[in-house]
């Protein structure tokens, strides 16, 4: 293994801004106009004032034992979040004292391995620490920038251990092994291969790096499979900021130091990177489906780096721009280059779409409130063998002024058995969480061949109509056809799910809500929220159940009740279940 090296001229070429000191001054002198840099000041003043957290063994062992990742990934993500916060604000303040950032780099380095336990190769294949996973990329390019950019500001002694640490723990591994991760259409990809690719044009020479670059580059490609021709993320809002992201600032710099790549093909990545304006449904509600927090921000950077690069993209609307640079896993690539890119962030932009869309290859409606719609509505076809999937066919979404009040709840708590063989057992994805049937408690099927065919889908202006034969979805013998109609008009969302059986069923329309739902009356249920409250109106003759979800492991992270309106079948006649939905906003 060659020894590790300073900076490259590829390296600076590949930090872009970020590697000018003038961008720093500008962004430093605009700092009472850019709420993000005065907030990165303020955390890296604290942080620097914090000891490193502690990474104990017992606490990596905890995984093994439990399945619980929280209390290791807690102790990691605040390394990293430490790391990032004091680099970027050593880049805006020339003077600043980096000796706690020395100290947070050495305390890294020091890290047996760099992969989650999550993640370690259990087969004993792979020994951990030459682990390429997520995270383990992540830390590669982020000590691989760090030490490119601040190296003559750090003790020579801890410059190099970093950079030989990014070459035998990430870069060697990766050549010498081929990752399941390169042919998988996820945010995998892209941030693993991204991260690599930024350290690689940081620590390696030219030549090495102009080899790897091709490699680099498919996988890169390959992630965008997974937006395909409408650009939706269909693993959820965040992993569009985290693989996109990387995707973005990865393709950048490796244009920037090495050229274009000569076999992209842009179509899947300009439409990926309209996205974020079309996936808001009021205020901070996003699209919540798949693995997603209900409310979330935007990087304006990114999107400014996006709208150079593929031009057609919306600038975000001030309530949704992210105020923190560093995230709560410290992601040190999306920081960097996002707030770099700030200082040049005032691009021709594109007006965001504020009318009904329709996605025919995610098969997602979304409607966002505004001058078409009082009301915020996002509902869902597909299949249920997608990327970070919920078993959530026929599912939907209705914020009121800017608070989700009904329908899918978004993610639950990451444990082991989140991503595991009992994932569907959490009703964060499994179809008992979601606001879709349940047959005599029987839930949807997962795979790909649990899909909604698509019966119609009409969107005349003020109105929206969604009609899904959801019948290849459930398992059960008695079942003949389910047919759900999701209607919009003004404030209301009528939701019919019309049921044919061979015997009797007892069918639960279920309403994921998050507001404790008030006491059921004369046909009625209410849910008021702090923003806004829906009335459920069911039919005369059906049955009202009310309950709530467990929180935290194999649950939401957040409170989230439910909502059942049950009837039974009586065959052969069907069994027509209509619940109507009115929404309003509280007075201010």
């Amino acid at each position: 293994m060659p020894p590790a090296t300073p900076a490259t001229p590829l390296g600076e070429r590949a930090c872009g801004p970020a590697a000018d000191p003038a961008t720093w001054r500008r962004l430093r002198d605009r700092r009472d106009g850019l709420p993000q840099v005065e907030a990165l000041l303020r955390l890296a003043d604290v942080l620097a004032g914090e000891p490193v957290a502690a990474l104990p063994a017992s606490s990596y062992l905890e995984f093994e034992r439990t399945g619980d990742r929280a209390g290791f990934e807690r102790r990691y993500f605040q390394r990293r979040r430490r790391l990032a916060a004091l680099a970027l604000a050593a880049l805006l303040e020339p003077e600043r004292d980096t000796r706690a950032l020395a100290e947070t780099v050495v305390a890294i380095c020091d890290e047996p391995q760099w992969a989650l336990p999550a993640h370690v190769d259990r087969r004993g294949e792979i020994p951990p620490e030459h682990v390429v996973d997520l995270f383990a990329a992540e830390t590669a390019s982020a000590l691989a920038e760090i030490t490119g950019l601040l190296g003559p500001r750090l003790p020579d002694a801890v410059v190099r251990r970093a950079r030989t640490l990014v070459r035998a723990r990430v870069i060697d591994p990766y050549e010498s092994h081929r990752w399941w991760w390169e042919d998988s259409p996820t945010n995998w990809a892209s941030v693993c291969a991204g991260s690599v690719a930024l350290a690689v044009l940081q620590v390696c020479e030219p030549d090495h790096a102009a080899a790897l670059a091709p490699r680099l580059r498919a996988t890169l490609r390959r992630s965008l499979d997974g937006y395909g021709d409408d650009g939706v993320c269909v693993e959820g809002f965040g992993y569009w900021t985290y693989g996109f992201g990387y995707h973005l600032v990865a393709s950048e710099a490796l244009d920037a130091a090495l050229g274009p790549d000569p076999v992209a093909a842009p179509g899947h990545a300009a439409e990926a990177a309209r996205w974020p304006s079309r996936a808001f449904l009021g205020g901070r509600v996003v699209v919540p489906f798949a693995d997603t927090h209900v409310t979330d921000a935007i990087s304006e950077g990114l999107l400014a780096l996006a709208a150079r690069r593929y031009g057609g993209v919306a600038r975000p609307a001030p309530e949704v721009v992210a105020r923190d640079v560093v995230d709560e896993c410290g992601r040190w690539a999306l920081a960097l280059h996002g707030l770099a890119r700030l200082d040049g962030a005032e691009h021709v932009w594109d007006a965001a779409p504020r009318h009904p869309l329709w996605f025919p290859r995610a098969q997602w409606l979304v409607v966002p409130q505004g001058e078409r719609s009082p009301v915020g509505l996002a509902a869902r076809a597909g299949h249920n063998g997608e990327p970070h999937n919920h078993d959530d066919l026929g599912s939907f979404a209705l914020a009121v002024d800017g608070e989700l009040l009904v329908g899918d709840a978004g993610r639950g708590v990451y444990d082991r058995e989140y991503f595991g063989p009992r994932r569907y057992d959490s009703p964060a994805t499994g179809s008992h969480g979601h606001p879709v049937p349940l047959l005599d408690e029987v839930r949807q099927a997962e795979g790909e061949q649990a899909r909604a065919e698509v019966l119609e889908v009409a969107l005349d202006g003020g109105r929206e109509r969604l009609v899904l034969d959801l019948t290849a979805a459930y398992p059960h013998p008695a079942l003949v056809r389910l047919v759900r109609t999701i209607e919009r008009d003004g404030a209301v969302v009528i939701v019919t799910d019309a049921v044919e059986t061979s015997a009797p069923v007892r069918v639960r329309q279920r309403f994921p809500v998050l507001a404790e739902p008030g006491a059921s009356a004369a046909g009625t249920v209410e849910v008021a929220g702090a923003r806004g409250r829906v009335t459920l109106r069911h039919d005369p003759g059906a049955a009202v159940e009310t309950g709530a979800f467990p929180t935290g492991r194999g649950g939401f992270p957040q409170r989230v009740w439910w909502v059942d309106v049950v009837a039974t079948t009586a065959p052969p006649d069907p069994l027509v279940l209509t619940t109507v939905l009115t929404a309003a906003a509280r007075p201010r």
